[in-house]
């Protein structure tokens, strides 16, 4: 299973992942970005007056594999 992991800052500096499961593979780094960015226009995500995805850092795809043991 493949998911994508971006990573943001809040508005107070820390550190915020936010995973998105199953993406569509066929979009190019500028477009996951501007997809990405779009998230920190928003004010939905606030907690105690702090913008949780204040600007994009990272971006990944994550692959777990998982291997039956019995």
């Amino acid at each position: 299973m493949k998911k994508l992991v971006a990573i943001f800052k809040t508005s107070g500096g820390r550190s915020q992942t936010w995973s998105y499961q199953n993406p569509a593979q066929d979009r190019s780094s500028d477009e996951i970005r501007g997809i990405l960015e779009r998230l920190t226009l928003l004010t939905i995500f606030e907690k105690d007056g702090e913008k949780l995805f204040d600007h994009v850092v990272s971006a990944k795809y994550v692959e777990t594999v998982e291997t039956i043991i019995f």
